[in-house]
């Protein structure tokens, strides 16, 4: 049998969360969240209202309108599950975990040239690495 999770009425969330209800509802259009319904009332599990406080945090805190609050939970799935498999004691094919974090880089408008990258020597590429990591400082 599953554990019983805490479902919350839009009101109660609302008052959780510090939104208002209608704010909940625009999040939930914009498919961040999708809330199961019983009849007309949508019930938010405590998934939920973690990932509401989440896209909170991302809109209140760090300013991201909706288009950036979808890349960065996108992203930050994304990150997770390739977190998740390297740290599984499978052996995982590197290979596809490249190409899966080259993806998510380019979703931020980062392409790596593999062919470029391949003929720059040793410390070259060092430099490159180190000048891509202080772009986000």
């Amino acid at each position: 049998m599953a554990k019983a999770q805490g479902l919350y009425i839009i009101s109660v969330a609302s008052q959780i969360l510090a939104m208002h209800p209608q704010t909940l509802r625009k999040y939930e259009r914009a498919g961040f969240v999708e809330p199961p319904r019983m009849g007309t009332l949508r019930l938010y599990s405590e998934e939920d209202i973690a990932r509401l406080r989440l896209i909170k945090y991302l809109v209140e805190e760090l300013g991201l309108n909706l288009a950036g609050v979808n890349l960065a939970l996108d992203l930050a799935s994304k990150m997770l599950a390739l977190r998740s498999q390297l740290t599984a004691d499978k052996p995982a094919a590197p290979a596809r975990l490249v190409k899966e974090i080259d993806e998510a880089l380019a979703k931020l408008g980062l392409e790596i040239d593999e062919e470029r990258e391949a003929k720059l020597d040793k410390e070259e590429r060092g430099q490159r690495a180190e000048a891509r990591r202080n772009a986000f400082r």
